[in-house]
Parts: structure tokens; C-alpha cells; sequence
């Protein structure tokens, strides 16, 4: 994925598999409808969210735009300054972390909200119930935990590279 091809690739295959899921779970289900996957463990449902993680700053869609489309801007600039260097896993992150924000600013562009319909049922201990969420979530959330673990097991600090 060090070369820009493969790795827009990879990018646009997500993205796709984002946008076909979410169109699939709409149009297959209406507002108030679910489709239990696994009895009182997980369903598939139709929900709007107007905000970003737990439904947060819905009253700011501008605000939420203009953040997105920064955060986009700024990954692709990070991915073109650490490609030839950047080790896998920092370069998947970053494709998961592009593939979701991507996914979800389309749909802000044209719903004026995102489109979630994956339902996790059981109350987690001090959160409760899990929000809704869609395929781009799960890349953004993959994106952010694999850029941490990389962080903090896998990147070469420079004090690493004067000893090599």
C-alpha cells in the first residue's frame, strides 16, 4: 500500500462496501422498523443520525462538515508524507481512518445525516446501550485503535533511528 494506486484501491473498495451496506439496510428498512440478526444480542434498524459518535454536536452540521473534511484532507496529506516510510499497520489505519470519515461526509452532503442500522443490543457496563453504527464506523473505530497500538509497540521514536 505504499504506492498510491493500491492504496486508493483499497480505499475506494471500502467505501463502497460502506455506501452498498447502509443503501441495502435502508432500503430494506423503513424508520421504525428492525431486523433482529441475533435475538437481544444484535439487529439491523434505521436510524438517522444528525450528529457525530453518540449522536454529539447534531446541532452544528456545518461544524461537523468542515472538521470531516479537514480530518480527509489531513490523512491524505499524512498517508503522501509517510508512505515510503510508514510501516502496514500506520498505512491501514490510515486507509480505515480515510474509508470512514469518506463514508460518512457523503452522506452528510446528501442525507444531512449518516446512515446507521447496526443495532448492539446488550447494556455494556457504565455505557449501556451502544449507540447505532454502519460499516464506516467500524473503520474509523479499527483505524483509531490500530493507529494507537502502532504508536505506542511499532513506531520507530528518532532516538530508535540514531541507535539503527
Amino acid at each position: 500500500m505504499r504506492k498510491p494506486i493500491p492504496f486508493a484501491i483499497v480505499v475506494a473498495l471500502g467505501l463502497a462496501l460502506d455506501l452498498l451496506t447502509k443503501k441495502l439496510a435502508f432500503d430494506k428498512l423503513s424508520p421504525n422498523e428492525s431486523y433482529s440478526l441475533i435475538p437481544d444480542v444484535l439487529q439491523l434498524v434505521h436510524a438517522e443520525n444528525h450528529g457525530v459518535a453518540f449522536s454529539m454536536l447534531a446541532s452544528y452540521p456545518s461544524v461537523i462538515l468542515v472538521v470531516t473534511s479537514l480530518a480527509i484532507i489531513f490523512l491524505i496529506w499524512l498517508y503522501a508524507r509517510v508512505r515510503l516510510r510508514a510501516n502496514r499497520v500506520a498505512l491501514v489505519s490510515i486507509a480505515l481512518l480515510l474509508i470512514g470519515a469518506t463514508g460518512n461526509l457523503i452522506d452528510r452532503v446528501i442525507f444531512h445525516y449518516v446512515r446507521d442500522f447496526i443495532d448492539f443490543m446488550p447494556q455494556l457496563p457504565l455505557i449501556g446501550h451502544w449507540a447505532v453504527f454502519n460499516v464506516a464506523d467500524i473503520c474509523i473505530t479499527t483505524g483509531v485503535i490500530l493507529y494507537a497500538v502502532n504508536e505506542i509497540f511499532f513506531a520507530k521514536t528518532p532516538r530508535d533511528e540514531e541507535a539503527a
